[in-house]
């Protein structure tokens, strides 16, 4: 990260992150609640350490977005810049103007997903995307985005990228660019995710998940007629 962004002769802050194996009893684990995760996705899908540590890394950050009062980019140290990134980088305001958070990464929730154009901002088309976004390698963030996502993590249950993914239930939409200007270098090691150990879940542990899964989907299908009616009534958000 720091050969790529010296090249570019940009400004940069390192934020040290947390290590969720080395600080087990960091003081923002106590908001995961581990009992209602296992009612909504089974007994053997706890959030691992370095899962939590993620998540506190970017809680982090969004309280630190809110306190400058000013929006922060956040690149993850596996982010590979892509060559649109200065574009996006000088057209920061634009798009902060229209919306509180920008994904800089592709959407990797469903195959072929071509995302609703809202926009064109310099050489990229602002999209709304249906699904939204897995990892959390690249965004753009305002304060208000931030205190959106903080109000709402004041329970943890879910990874960090799935929390934020959950637009139809914070209100922060799914909003990312075409083309991308950051990609995620699938060869740099990570702990944070890893195999499934192959346990096999129980019939009660199946339905209460696909339960679950059927809420979500519902409430993400109907969040989503809702931006789009009001995308036909000239009324974007």
């Amino acid at each position: 990260m720091q050969s790529q962004l010296h090249r570019l002769g940009l400004p940069y802050e390192f934020f040290d992150a947390v290590h969720g194996a080395q600080t087990p009893d960091h003081y923002l684990f106590r908001k995961y609640n581990d009992k209602k995760r296992a009612s909504l996705r089974g007994a053997g899908a706890s959030l691992r350490l370095p899962q939590l540590g993620c998540f506190a890394s970017h809680y982090l950050l969004w309280e630190e977005c809110v306190r400058a009062g000013r929006p922060i980019m956040v690149l993850e140290d596996d982010a590979i810049l892509l060559p649109g990134f200065m574009d996006f980088y000088r057209h920061a305001a634009d798009f902060t103007g229209f919306h509180g958070l920008i994904w800089m990464q592709p959407s990797r929730k469903a195959p072929n997903q071509a995302g609703r154009p809202l926009r064109k901002i310099g050489p990229f088309t602002v999209k709304k995307f249906a699904k939204g976004f897995s990892g959390c390698t690249g965004y753009l963030i305002t304060p208000a985005a931030a205190r959106n996502l903080l109000d709402y993590a004041q329970e943890w249950l879910y990874p960090v990228d799935i929390t934020m993914d959950r637009f139809y239930d914070h209100k922060v939409e799914a909003i990312g660019i075409d083309p991308v200007c950051v990609m995620q270098d699938d060869d740099l090691e990570s702990s944070i995710n890893v195999a499934d150990t192959g346990r096999r879940r129980g019939l009660g542990e199946r339905l209460r998940r696909e339960y679950a899964n059927l809420k979500d989907g519902l409430r993400r299908v109907a969040h989503n007629l809702v931006f789009a009616a009001k995308l036909k009534l000239g009324r974007q958000d």
